[in-house]
């Protein structure tokens, strides 16, 4: 009942998080998990903070689309995200946005489900988001990969 108390009261906030998304660095790694949201034909699937827009990086889908948009914050002269799931890695690439919110840059870019990386954080609910200056690991609880796994499902139905 928690949980969906917990899921309820976030779907206000996660609304608009990937235009105001806030910096997530791994000293804040420890309070934070993987969070679900679905609306209608639309998931999302957040690192973050639950009820926060402290956000490491956000994935959004339409059912049965089998492509994932993803979102994060990058540096402005070097506009990418390089996620990685074992052995496994996914570089996107695009053009970094001003943020009003935190003074820094964040980008999305498009990609398949079918990506290796992402097929290995929907089986294991291991992602890294490799940075410039150390990465981010991303580790799935045990109740947030049956989420993850949802999420995949939802954008490949």
């Amino acid at each position: 009942m928690l949980r969906i108390l917990s899921i309820a009261l976030g779907v206000f906030t996660w609304g608009s998080m990937a235009a105001c998304a806030h910096h997530l660095d791994q000293a804040h790694a420890a309070a934070v998990t993987w969070n679900l949201f679905v609306a209608g034909s639309e998931a999302k699937l957040a690192w973050g903070q639950p009820n926060s827009d402290l956000v490491g990086i956000m994935m959004t889908c339409q059912r049965g689309s089998n492509a994932v948009l993803v979102s994060g914050d990058v540096a402005a002269d070097r506009p990418r995200l390089v996620l990685a799931s074992g052995r496994q890695k996914l570089t996107l690439n695009g053009a970094a946005e001003p943020d009003p919110y935190t003074g820094g840059h964040w980008m999305e870019a498009r990609a398949s489900t079918g990506e290796a990386a992402l097929r290995r954080f929907a089986r294991t609910g291991d992602l890294t988001l490799v940075k410039r200056l150390g990465s981010l690991e991303m580790q799935a609880s045990d109740d947030a990969k049956g989420d993850i796994r949802r999420f995949f499902a939802h954008c490949e139905a």
